[in-house]
């Protein structure tokens, strides 16, 4: 390979080498990755279906694949099913908040802060920002070592409260985790 020396202008237009293909071991180690070959884009949301327990109902875009619990509802997105996770469950908010080191009761905008504090505690997750919806629900942002992360945070009576929680590879699930999040109906 020819380097140019600092009085030798450098075209970006072509390429200063060409290597050969198929790379030889150590230079494949160092061949750029595709964002988008890993992980792949949202399909839009089109049609829902309704899955429930005795607990509570939400709408799920076409594509997660479920597995029903007494106390949650967990899917996968079959384009991914290693990169996207979706749950909702019920969760104890004193549990969270004590588990981060807080006292309990606190509203659940510090309950949600909670949450993702003890994700940041074990270096998984990484909070953003939050906002409260309609109803006292909380929804929040922020990643997680999987990409994306969406959690939203629904009281229901005392310490117990219904959460939903979205992972995804990047940020076009967004709409799918909305979907899910405007769909919850408690029984």
């Amino acid at each position: 390979m020819v380097w140019p020396t600092s009085d030798q202008p450098v075209s970006l237009a072509r390429p200063l080498a060409v290597l050969p293909e198929p790379l030889p071991e150590p230079l494949r180690v160092l061949q750029p990755v595709t964002p988008a070959a890993v992980q792949p884009g949202a399909p839009a949301v089109g049609e829902t279906e309704t899955v429930c327990n005795e607990l509570f109902c939400v709408d799920v875009p076409q594509g997660w694949e479920a597995e029903i619990g007494e106390t949650y509802l967990s899917f996968n997105h079959e384009l991914d099913p290693v990169h996207t996770f979706l749950t909702v469950g019920v969760v104890d908010m004193e549990a969270i908040v004590e588990g981060a080191g807080g006292t309990w009761p606190v509203p659940p905008q510090e309950t949600t802060l909670a949450f993702w504090s003890l994700l940041e505690d074990a270096d998984v997750g990484e909070f953003e920002r939050s906002a409260r919806r309609v109803g006292g629900a909380i929804k929040s942002w922020g990643t997680h070592t999987d990409g994306e992360m969406w959690y939203l945070l629904y009281p229901i009576e005392g310490s117990r409260a219904v959460g939903i929680e979205m992972r995804a590879p990047n940020d076009s699930w967004e709409t799918h985790a909305d979907t899910v999040f405007d769909s919850l109906t408690v029984r």
